[in-house]
């Protein structure tokens, strides 16, 4: 067994070196019987010529085609090779007979020539290199009969009629042994030309496989512009086939247009365009027509083809885009939709994100409503007592009750200052101003302590806020969105509270954050609860909760680069830590430079619609010595400013005369502050209600620009 299979082995060996034949593309093929057809016309004239060139007689009979030494004889010679030139050069045959036409002639020719010599033996070598020519055509039949005509010619004439075929007498006397010797040649010239042919049709047929092998349509164009070669990819995309496309010229096979479908001309064609300089051009979009009418979108490269520096064509790539170019419109219509459907859930969770803050705004409005109405209670209660019964009242007690209204007024103007914490614009850029956390903290407590603290009574638990905060550095963040978090942070800590407990907030300081804490002693959380509590919409308060103040929470503490986490235990209570970048404080690089105190003495036009104000504010400036004029509108103050000088106008409405310092007194100054708004022409806004300081401080600040 181990010598068969090494002998089966040394079988399949050797065969690998035959070649299967057949194998040449057209373009190749063409070329090559074009040639060898040429070969054979050549050796017909040549043996056309022999007759007279070897002195051969001129006899004109009929016999003289049949015998030897006429030139008629040398002309009848030559007629077979040509019937067999012709039948080479028959293009409705098919290759094998073409090819063996030719290998019939070229045979018959080195025949006639070794005939015609007397037997030469050099030109016997005639026939090895005839048939080295004819294994051009990489086909068995035609070689192997042309291997036979040999064998024919060397066997059986050489040795029935040796001297037609040998002029030597040891030929003559052992033809066979003569005849085996130019077998011999002969065997050995057919090997090498057999296995040139077999590397050759390996080389083609890996260059074949690589063609057929690409996703792309690939053909190459002559000068003329006609096709040399296309691979099996191409011919499929255009609608055609290999064999028939090979030799017809480009516009034949398809039409060139433009991407809209127009037809381009042909100088306007850049298939043919790097014959002119050797660049190759790439074309993103056009189109290829067929000669059925269809078309298709291709991007294509056309690159020249270079021989020995001599530009003698060009080879071009190309791909159907239509099915891309399909999808690509898909694609945009598919991110159109996902555009539309995008703006739609931004307006959707930015009326939701709206709705939670509404609701958290109307928890601290009415809890400002709360303490506005604590604050107006004493100074109703007193003022009554002053004005019905004067002459009850000492001096002392008078004073008192004094100190009380002024206490509680200031304190319903801070409470009405806290509104603006409700209505101030989020800014669009990444936070990075400096902010005071103990503020956020003590002004968060403030804005919810009628939650935790009256709405908690109410329902006969008690709730205290602890804080341990002091010595905090500043962050780099937006004081209104840290605010908004604690403010979260706390109304989710009193609905874990039903029946009281503590709220802790912590501040400190951890290398370059500030570290955040609230603390509760509610309810707590189990796992399933913790892990989803930030996803938007999720809520365990059924119709009482959104579901988006964490998921505020989360948005807000990621806008300001910061993280944060969730600590909780069922019945343990929960502790949510914040983590924000450190900033910090800028220096203003300008001292404050204007103090509190009286300036000069001015002359001060006030313009205010209520007469009440109006007169608050001058008894205030004629106290700290002032010259003061008043007016109801601004057209009764421009008549009195044009009949009169003053250095200081303090009115409510925005513009009375351009360069004239102006100190407006508005109640929407918060507002105004709160959106950067500062009317042209005006010097100072000041927000009412107005203490005396702030008014001293205002007059101050005008008059000193």
């Amino acid at each position: 067994m181990p010598v068969k299979a090494a002998l089966v082995e040394a079988v399949l060996k050797v065969w690998s070196f035959v070649p299967s034949g057949g194998s040449l593309p057209e373009a190749v093929w063409s070329s090559r019987r074009r040639f060898l057809v040429g070969l054979t016309w050549f050796h017909v004239a040549v043996i056309a010529l022999l007759g007279p060139i070897l002195g051969h007689r001129w006899d004109l009979d009929p016999g003289a085609f049949v015998r030897h030494g006429t030139v008629l004889h040398t002309l009848a010679e030559a007629g077979v090779v040509a019937v067999f030139a012709a039948a080479g050069s028959w293009k409705r045959a098919n290759r094998t007979v073409q090819a063996t036409a030719v290998g019939f002639g070229l045979m018959s020719a080195s025949g006639i020539l070794v005939h015609l010599s007397g037997g030469y033996i050099e030109l016997h070598f005639h026939f090895f290199v005839m048939l080295v020519f004819l294994a051009l055509f990489q086909d068995w039949t035609a070689y192997i009969l042309a291997v036979a005509y040999v064998a024919i010619h060397h066997g059986v004439i050489g040795v029935l009629w040796p001297a037609d075929v040998y002029n030597h007498a040891a030929a003559f006397a052992a033809p066979w042994t003569w005849a085996g010797i130019h077998a011999f040649f002969v065997l050995w010239s057919c090997v090498g030309s057999v296995i040139a042919w077999r590397f050759n049709e390996q080389a083609s047929a890996q260059t074949a496989m690589i063609l057929e092998a690409v996703g792309e349509g690939i053909f190459g164009l002559n000068r003329e512009g006609k096709v040399t070669f296309l691979n099996r990819g191409g011919a499929n995309m255009l609608g055609t086939d290999t064999r028939l496309a090979t030799g017809r010229h480009i516009g034949q096979i398809i039409r060139h247009a433009r991407a809209d479908g127009a037809p381009l001309a042909p100088e306007e064609s850049l298939l043919l365009a790097p014959l002119g300089d050797g660049t190759p051009r790439h074309v993103s979009e056009e189109r290829f027509e067929r000669m059925d009418g269809t078309s298709f979108q291709v991007t294509y490269v056309s690159a020249p083809i270079i021989e020995r520096g001599v530009i003698t064509g060009v080879v071009v790539t190309f791909q159907d885009i239509t099915a891309r170019k399909r999808a690509e419109a898909e694609l945009q219509r598919s991110h159109a939709r996902l555009e539309e459907a995008l703006t739609a859930l931004k307006d959707t969770q930015r009326q939701v994100v709206q709705q939670e803050r509404l609701r958290a705004v109307g928890q601290m409005a009415s809890g400002i409503a709360h303490d506005f109405n604590n604050s107006l209670t004493p100074i109703m209660s007193y003022s009554e007592l002053l004005l019905d019964r004067p002459d009850l009242l000492d001096p002392e007690q008078t004073e008192r009750y004094m100190k009380v209204i002024h206490t509680a007024a200031r304190d319903a103007a801070a409470v009405v200052a806290r509104l603006r914490e409700l209505y101030r614009e989020r800014a669009a850029a990444p936070p990075d101003a400096a902010v005071d956390i103990l503020g956020c903290v003590q002004e968060a407590i403030a804005l919810t302590q009628p939650r935790w603290k009256s709405q908690a009574m109410a329902t006969g638990s008690t709730i205290t806020v602890r804080t341990e905060v002091d010595g905090t550095p500043s962050v780099a963040g937006d004081a209104v969105e840290i605010r908004e978090v604690l403010t979260n942070l706390i109304f989710n800590a009193v609905d874990a509270m039903p029946k009281g407990g503590t709220i802790t907030m912590r501040a400190c300081a951890e290398g370059d954050v500030v570290r955040l804490e609230v603390e509760d002693t509610g309810i707590g959380m189990p796992e399933d609860i913790r892990t989803r509590c930030t996803e938007p919409f999720f809520s365990t308060k059924g119709s009482h909760g959104s579901g988006l103040g964490l998921a505020m929470v989360a948005a807000i503490v990621d806008r300001h680069r910061g993280g944060w986490t969730i600590e909780s235990e069922p019945d343990q209570g929960t502790r949510i830590i914040l983590w924000l970048p450190q900033r910090a404080t800028r220096a203003t690089g300008v001292a404050e430079a204007l103090s509190n105190g009286r300036t000069r003495r001015l002359r001060i036009l006030v313009v205010d619609d209520d007469a009440v104000v109006r007169q608050s504010i001058i008894d205030v400036l004629v106290a700290d010595g002032h010259t003061v004029d008043s007016a109801s509108n601004g057209v009764e103050g421009l008549e009195k400013i044009s009949g009169s000088w003053f250095d200081l106008v303090a009115a409510a409405v925005k513009r009375i005369l351009p360069g004239k310092p102006i100190v407006m007194l508005t109640g929407f100054g918060e507002l105004m502050a709160a959106r950067g708004e500062r009317p042209t022409g005006v010097d100072v806004i000041v927000s009412k209600p107005v203490t005396r300081s702030e008014l001293q401080k205002a007059v101050s600040q005008a008059t000193a620009r």
